[in-house]
């Protein structure tokens, strides 16, 4: 975002409290998620090639731990972009540091997994619009491409998991500068209707 760019337009308070507390949730069950896959990943593989020991049920149980992990994200996904331009409007509102650094970098890493998660998406329901009539959930036509979308957007969700504790972090800290502030608060607008209806590579 450039410094010419209108300010984003922001959730209420509530619904941006709200929208924090899927994303805690969604940190908390991806993280089960990707400690149970180091688990099997460690049992199945062999100790010193890293090999999997058996390729077909080590990629049976690999899809598995996308899809789950999609499904976490899913109540996040709606509200990603919000997350972010809100983040980033108050980032710039709290006083410079290495931290405040750290946090803008973290931004653009969500930003742009926001993006590619949104792009993902679109090509989905492109091909998903395009199989045969034949390829119905269950079928090897349907089932791979759509095993292949979750794989593609499984580091995007990585991220999030990664990086999406600094939004939670910046808003605690604007938070508790407002707290001591003498200022009232500005009451922000209602989100915009701009994200996607459904999250991606669903059925």
């Amino acid at each position: 975002m450039t410094t010419s760019s209108p300010p984003p337009s922001l959730p209420s308070n509530d619904a941006h409290q709200l929208y924090l507390r899927q994303l805690a949730t969604y940190l908390r069950e991806s993280k089960q998620i990707l400690d149970a896959w180091d688990a099997y990943s460690d049992e199945h593989c062999d100790p010193e090639t890293f090999e999997p020991l058996d390729e077909a049920a080590y990629g049976i149980r690999q899809r598995q731990r996308d899809a789950d992990t999609l499904n976490a994200f899913g109540r996040v996904y709606f509200h990603t972009d919000v997350l972010v331009d809100t983040a980033e409007h108050q980032l710039a509102r709290l006083p410079a540091s290495s931290a405040a650094r750290a946090h803008a970098w973290q931004i653009v890493e969500l930003r742009t997994s926001t993006q590619k998660l949104y792009e993902l998406h679109r090509q989905w329901l492109d091909l998903r619009r395009n199989l045969p009539k034949d390829a119905v959930p269950g079928t090897a036509a349907y089932d791979e491409p759509l095993a292949e979308s979750r794989a593609d957007a499984w580091h995007h969700l990585d991220q999030w998991a990664i990086y999406g504790q600094a939004l939670i972090d910046i808003n605690t800290q604007a938070q508790n500068r407002q707290h001591h502030s003498p200022e009232a608060p500005v009451k922000a607008p209602p989100p915009p209707d701009a994200a996607p209806t459904t999250p991606p590579a669903r059925r």
